[in-house]
Formats: structure tokens, C-alpha cells, sequence
């Protein structure tokens, strides 16, 4: 790097001091007056003898050859510092969320005043024209002390221990943990074994979440995946395959896509088959076992104003909690003696793979609606996708019915079977007559208990309280557009529903009340974007969810179970209905 400089300083030097030699070394022509009767007077043939005597052509020949080696010299330079380097940059957000949610008995939980931030630090480095390495780290906290985990209670029964407060958090020797949001390389070349395809290769942590669509709200750049059907972080691989320049048509792609979710594998040093040592991260058949997903993504057309986008994936041996044993009907409350509706199902559930589930999603986006019809229209950004899901269970898990009819002998026959299912009828039926506003007659409230205790026997085998494979579908539509009263401002307005059984892959959608894209009902999210200044954004916005069903959020086992509200209550449960979403957002990106 010095000997680079050394170079430049004294080729300036030599640049600058030759031009000004040469022109002192020229003797200056003489003058003579004018003639004030404007009469043509004669110069002399030889005014300056000295300039004929140099050749200018040959310097600034000799000159531009040395700007163009240093010119390259300068750009040797300039490759060397930029691949050299990593780049960093910066997203920072702060937030202030007002969440509320209601339940199908008509309880309230809310939180008015929730602060938090995300940080993200991203880094990308550049080795060589062919060859990129990109990262993301990640942090996204409450303020303050942490909010007690899904399962957070400390051994006394605390929401937090004394090791949770942060006051102290830099200050403090703390353990190695980091939270590692994307690390991947991608190679690319611009044709594939000599033929006009160009194609990519990435292997690493990948981006899998604020994919296509799911980015517009935020003015992102989305990500690989559809943010439809998928919006959670993934270990894999992509192969993309540009096929426009074979086609001709514009922006068309092929992408293959491979991930995996979880790794069955024992720990280092592992100890659990005692003094039979089974070695470490060996395969572990007693718990989950690998977790894969593989799909592709085509773009059959993308022109910058109109682009279509399709995908297709299979989750191989997906995970969901299955009831552990049978006791509904078998032990009664200690308290009452009494099966009643608000006893669980079942005291231990577990976490297995339970079969496989494929999604599938198309995608239109329409970036300006006219070139003709002013600034407005072009700035108006229009979407509409659909997406479809299929469970496909292999029912590798004994079902309630069955394990009923196996422990009837040991719970004391047929009998106490059904004392315990009339005590059952006889609470359910109770508390739908008691109701408020009931219309129902007995008759109909016992064929209504009836109903859920033959769906809470059957669905805790297969996927989602089904033995069968079940199909589910949804449909997104959004709107963008400029803001008509204020400057640099932008509305959007975003509507999608769910069927009973849809069930994507968007655990890590960014919204604190859950994922609206996979409410089993109808979402609807409305935002105002402003930008204060370079790099600084506002954002105001407002999401809220009608589940129709239960189990929306949930993974693809007895939690992903789809229920009317009215069937849930039945069962004693009191999930939530309606959840709404208040966001105010400040973000800084350099």
C-alpha cells in the first residue's frame, strides 16, 4: 500500500513541475500597439523562435500514457481495499407496541406499553467478481429485564431470577451466546457448462424470513423465500438457474431450495445410555429425529413492473406435541371427584415427528400501475397470492381411542369408561345451558359434547387432530400507494384469510401477537411510512386477527388441532379469538 502512494505522490510531482518548466522556458512574443486608424499592420514572421523548437505531441502522448498507468495502478488499489475488507452496515429499530387480545370466554390481556429494540448488524465481503460472503447478527430484546420464557418459571415459582435483569449485562462475565441471524457464501457465474445459463450456488444460514411480499411494508429488499408460506430461519442450500437469456423472457428463474430444521444428533460427551457410551453426535432414536424441508422457487416473469413468483416444498418428518397417555376419563378431580370439561386432555405430551406437510404458493406483484398517469399511479404498488397446504400424517402414534379401549382393563373397565364420559356429558352439557345468551336446547348441547369428545378421541393421532390428510388454503391482498397529504409518505393496506387446516411456515413473522399470515380467519393490517430524513424512518401501524379456529399458531400436532370457538369452550379451554397490534417503529439504516 505505501509503495502505491510513494507512486502517485511522485507522479504528480513530475506532472505538475514538467508543465511549468516548459512553459517558462518559452520566450513570450513581442507586442506591438494597435494602429487607432485601424490600419493593418504586418507582425514579424518571427515572433518567437523557441516554441518551434518543442513538440508538444510527443509530452502529452508520454503524459497520457502515465495517467493511464496510474489510473490502474489506483484501481489495483481500490479492488485490493474493497475485497480486502469486510463491510459492515447497520439496521436499528426501536419500537413501542399496545397489545390486546380477547378470548372465546371474553377475558382481556393486553400489554399498553411494550419498548423494545432490534439490531441488526450486517456484514458482506467480496474475495474475488465471483464469490460473496454475507452475514447478519442479530438482537432484538425488550427493554430492560427479559420477559420470563414459554416455560420461564424458576424452580420458586418467580417470573425472573436475579440473573435476568441486564442492568449489568457489559459489565459482567456472562456465557459465549450470540444470536447468529444469516452466514452464508454464494458463488455465481454466468454460464452453466458453457451454455447461456447463469446460475448461483449458496450454502450457510440463509435468508428465510421478510421474503417476497412480506418485505413491502418495511420497503425492504425481500428476501429468497415467498413470505406466504415461509418466514422462518433455515440452515440449507439454494441453487438458482437464470433462464431469460435461453427463453427470452424477462427475469425468468429457476431456484432449488434445501434446508434442514433440526439435526438429530447426541452431544459431546453424552452419557445417556450410561456405561453403554453410543459415541457423540451419533443419531438418537428415542427423540426427534431430523427435521428437512426441500422445495424450488420459479419466476415464470419479472420485468420490474410485473412479476409472478411460484413455489413448492415438502417438510419431511415435521414435529408436533401428541398426547403421552390416557387419563381423561380415568382420573377424576381430587378435589370434586368430577371428570369435568375444564380437564386437560391428557398431563404429559411430548414432541415427535408425526409426517410430512407440502405448501405451495403463487404470487403476483404489480410495482406501478402507469407510466402515463402521473407520479401517483406510478408509486402505487398492487399484490394478490394464493397459498395452499397438505398434511400427510403417518399415524405412527396410538390414537385416544386406542389407548382408551387398551387401558379399559387396568382403568377398571368398561364401566368406570363410561361413568367417567357420562360425568363429562353431564358438565359439558351444564355449562352450555348456563351460558349467556344460550339458544340451544338439551338435545342439541348434548350432541354438541358428543361431537367434541369424538374429535378429542380421534385427533390426538396424525397431524392436527386428523388421521386423514387435510388440505388447507389462503388468500392475501395488499395495497401500497403514496400518501396524498404528506411528503416522502407511503399508506398500505393488507387483508388475508385462512381455512381450517392452512398451516404455513411463518413462525418468525415480524409482529408480537403472532403470525397474521397464518391466522385460521381473517387478518387485516393497515400502516403509514414516513421518512424523516436520509436513512431515518417512521412507521405507524395497526394488524389485528379473527381466528375462526384454534390452532393457528400452533405446530402440526395435537396444538395445531383446528376448533370453532364454541367446540374449544366446550372442552374447557378458552383460546384466543381476536389479537390486535399497535405499533410505533423508528428505524435507522446506514
Amino acid at each position: 500500500m505505501k509503495k502505491y502512494i510513494a507512486i502517485l505522490l511522485v507522479a504528480a510531482f513530475v506532472v505538475t513541475n514538467v508543465s511549468a518548466a516548459d512553459l517558462k522556458s518559452v520566450p513570450m512574443a513581442k507586442t506591438y500597439p494597435l494602429n487607432t486608424e485601424a490600419k493593418v499592420v504586418s507582425a514579424p514572421t518571427t515572433v518567437a523562435p523557441a516554441i518551434e523548437s518543442i513538440d508538444y505531441g510527443v509530452k502529452i502522448e508520454k503524459l497520457e500514457k502515465s495517467l493511464k498507468k496510474l489510473k490502474k495502478q489506483l484501481s489495483t488499489v481500490k479492488a485490493h481495499d474493497s475485497k480486502d475488507n469486510i463491510k459492515w452496515s447497520v439496521d436499528f429499530r426501536t419500537s413501542l407496541d399496545s397489545i390486546e387480545y380477547k378470548t372465546a370466554k371474553g377475558l382481556t390481556h393486553k400489554n399498553d406499553s411494550l419498548f423494545s429494540n432490534r439490531l441488526w448488524l450486517n456484514m458482506a465481503y467480496a474475495p474475488s467478481d465471483s464469490m460473496i460472503f454475507k452475514g447478519q447478527l442479530s438482537y432484538n430484546k425488550a427493554y430492560g429485564a427479559s420477559p420470563k420464557g414459554g416455560f420461564g418459571l424458576d424452580q420458586r415459582g418467580n417470573t425472573h431470577s436475579f440473573d435476568a435483569f441486564d442492568w449489568v449485562t457489559n459489565e459482567s462475565l456472562t456465557n459465549d451466546t450470540i444470536k447468529l441471524k444469516e452466514a452464508y457464501w454464494l458463488y455465481m457465474s454466468e454460464s452453466l457448462f458453457g451454455s447461456s445459463i447463469d446460475w448461483t450456488a449458496s450454502f450457510g444460514r440463509r435468508p428465510s424470513t421478510n421474503g417476497f411480499l412480506v418485505s413491502l411494508r418495511d420497503n425492504d429488499k425481500p428476501a429468497s423465500p415467498m413470505g406466504h408460506v415461509i418466514n422462518m430461519e433455515f440452515d440449507g442450500a439454494s441453487f438458482k438457474f437464470g433462464l431469460e437469456k435461453v427463453t427470452g423472457v424477462s427475469g425468468m428463474y429457476w431456484k432449488l431450495c434445501l434446508g434442514r430444521g433440526l439435526s438429530n444428533a447426541r452431544a459431546r460427551f453424552n452419557m445417556d445410555t450410561g456405561l453403554a457410551s453410543s459415541g457423540d453426535y451419533s443419531e438418537d432414536k428415542t427423540t426427534l429425529g431430523n427435521v428437512d424441508l426441500a422445495g424450488f422457487i420459479f419466476v415464470p416473469y419479472d420485468n420490474g413492473q410485473y412479476k409472478v413468483m411460484s413455489t413448492y416444498y415438502r417438510g419431511f418428518g415435521v414435529p408436533g406435541f401428541v398426547m403421552a397417555d390416557a387419563n381423561m376419563f380415568t382420573n377424576p378431580d381430587a378435589n370434586t371427584g368430577m371428570v369435568t370439561s375444564d380437564m386437560k386432555l391428557n398431563q404429559n405430551v411430548s414432541l415427535r415427528n408425526l409426517g410430512d406437510m407440502d405448501g405451495a404458493a403463487i404470487s403476483i406483484l404489480v410495482d406501478g400501475i402507469g407510466e402515463d398517469l402521473g407520479d401517483f399511479a406510478d408509486g402505487v404498488k398492487l399484490f394478490a397470492s394464493f397459498g395452499w397446504s397438505k398434511s400427510m400424517p403417518d399415524n405412527s402414534i396410538a390414537s385416544m381411542s386406542t389407548a382408551l379401549s387398551g387401558g379399559v382393563a387396568q382403568a377398571g373397565g368398561v364401566s368406570n369408561m363410561m361413568a367417567g364420559m357420562n360425568q363429562q356429558v353431564q358438565a359439558g352439557v351444564g355449562q352450555i345451558l348456563s351460558a349467556p345468551g344460550n339458544t340451544l336446547t338439551p338435545d342439541e348441547a348434548i350432541a354438541m359434547v358428543m361431537q367434541g369428545i369424538e374429535q378429542s378421541m380421534a385427533g390426538t393421532e396424525g397431524m392436527m387432530g386428523s388421521n386423514d390428510d387435510e388440505t388447507g388454503t389462503s388468500y392475501w391482498l395488499g395495497a401500497q400507494w403514496p400518501c396524498l397529504l404528506v411528503d416522502d409518505a407511503r399508506v398500505g393496506v393488507e387483508y388475508n384469510h385462512g381455512s381450517k387446516y392452512w398451516r404455513p411456515f411463518t413462525y418468525g413473522e415480524d409482529t408480537l401477537v403472532g403470525s397474521k399470515l397464518a391466522a385460521r380467519g381473517d387478518a387485516m393490517e393497515v400502516y403509514w411510512s414516513k421518512e424523516l430524513m436520509k436513512s431515518f424512518t417512521m412507521q405507524v401501524r395497526y394488524t389485528k386477527i379473527d381466528y375462526d379456529y384454534t390452532g393457528s399458531q400452533g405446530f402440526f400436532g395435537a396444538s395445531g388441532t383446528p376448533m370453532t370457538m364454541a367446540e374449544a369452550k366446550l372442552m374447557g379451554m378458552d383460546p384466543i379469538e381476536e389479537a390486535e397490534d399497535i405499533r410505533l417503529t423508528l428505524r435507522y439504516r446506514f
